[in-house]
């Protein structure tokens, strides 16, 4: 990995390891766009984003036909990344803390975009996974 990659894969775990929310964007099952702020956990190496949700929300529903998401997570001060992958409904390590109606589901990240705009001067760091 170039010094630059290693840079920037450190910059995108301490933007997303510092954040407590995402902006969740696909398209619901009517094929409108939707947009849903959840809190998520992420995982590294393979790169994920887990989050749950009510399987009746608009954007939830799309999911099983329209699986491709994009997203963003700020994480404060003019950083952040966006992101775009595949989100699936996935089991539940402790389905007895889900609330009726409730499902864990997994975006697999398959690229990231990393900006700061004070230490790059809104320039855009693509990081494929």
């Amino acid at each position: 990995m170039t010094t630059a990659l290693a840079h920037h894969r450190r910059l995108l775990q301490e933007y997303v390891g510092s954040a407590r929310l995402m902006s969740l964007s696909a398209v619901d099952g009517d094929g409108a766009p939707a947009l849903l702020p959840l809190p998520f956990h992420a995982a590294f190496g393979p790169d994920r984003l887990l989050f749950i949700a009510h399987r009746d929300r608009p954007l939830v529903a799309g999911l099983a036909v329209r699986p491709k998401v994009a997203g963003s997570i700020i994480a404060g001060e003019g950083r952040g990344v966006t992101f775009a992958g595949l989100a699936t409904a996935a089991e539940s390590p402790d389905p007895v803390r889900l609330a009726p109606g409730e499902r864990l589901y997994r975006i697999d990240v398959t690229e990231w975009l990393l900006f700061d705009e004070h230490a790059y001067e809104y320039r855009v760091h693509p990081i494929r996974t």
